[in-house]
């Protein structure tokens, strides 16, 4: 396995292979032909960032039945995007919009598996789709439940400014199917998983996906999230850990207008 890194150090933002508590320095982006460039770092002089800065990230709803609440599972992978925009690192902040504060709505993370597109591609199959993946990664869908249900579409329940964290590494060669997947709010366990459980599994997700996309290098995908999660509020630390990949711990904060 190999853990891809992308981190700044004063102005610079570079990638690199973490090897313990040292990154080793790559020439290119983790998807590109790289070279090791001799250059080491200790992971504690640098701050991690997100680990790609994707044309798109694709969310899966519905994904595991624990999240059904009554509902029917889907027959295909329900897909939604979330912008770009949208997306942040690990130790970065959740921001809570005005809007939420004042009416008191419920906003929730959820803790998912995310595949970090390699390779472009177009309607591939399940049996080559895992050929187009870079690794993986930890994802949270941060939501603003009254809208997702009100609104006519999910653009700002799902893609508000910070609702998309994802890191802290990229994670290739992992086994994916059989990974356990926690969501933690202040060190309280809210959601416990295993990916093993996910109705539509990574292949089916990307092939589906491709039948009617281009997915380029970076892109992310977003595979479900388990079970109800609970509120967040600020001052709360929320953490989402997959094994073999880390920990994505982000830090809750109203907004300041």
């Amino acid at each position: 396995m190999i853990k891809y890194i992308r981190y700044k150090s004063g102005n610079s933002i570079s990638y690199g292979i973490l090897d313990e508590d040292t990154i080793k320095e790559i020439s290119s982006y983790p998807f590109d032909k790289y070279n090791l460039t001799g250059i080491q770092t200790k992971l504690s002089e640098v701050k991690i960032i997100s680990p790609v800065s994707p044309s798109k990230i694709i969310a899966i709803g519905l994904n595991y039945s624990s999240h059904l609440d009554g509902r029917s599972a889907p027959e295909v992978p329900e897909a939604f995007y979330k912008v770009p925009t949208s997306l942040i690192g690990p130790e970065d902040s959740i921001i809570i919009p005005t809007e939420v504060l004042n009416q008191s709505l419920s906003i929730q993370p959820e803790a998912e598996l995310a595949v970090v597109i390699g390779k472009s591609c177009r309607r591939v199959t399940k049996n080559n789709a895992m050929d187009y993946v870079l690794g993986f990664t930890c994802g949270n869908d941060v939501s603003v439940r009254p809208w997702q249900k009100n609104d006519l579409q999910w653009w700002r329940a799902k893609s508000s400014d910070t609702f998309a964290p994802i890191g802290p590494y990229i994670v290739s060669g992992l086994q994916h199917d059989n990974l356990g997947l926690q969501c933690r709010i202040n060190g309280k366990v809210v959601q416990d998983q295993n990916t093993s459980d996910l109705i539509h599994n990574v292949p089916s997700i990307i092939e589906f996906i491709s039948s009617a996309i281009t997915l380029n290098p970076g892109d992310v995908i977003m595979t479900g999230t388990p079970g109800s999660p609970g509120d967040i509020k600020s001052g709360d630390i929320v953490e989402v850990e997959i094994d073999g990949i880390g920990i994505l711990k982000n830090y809750v904060k109203n907004e300041i207008v």
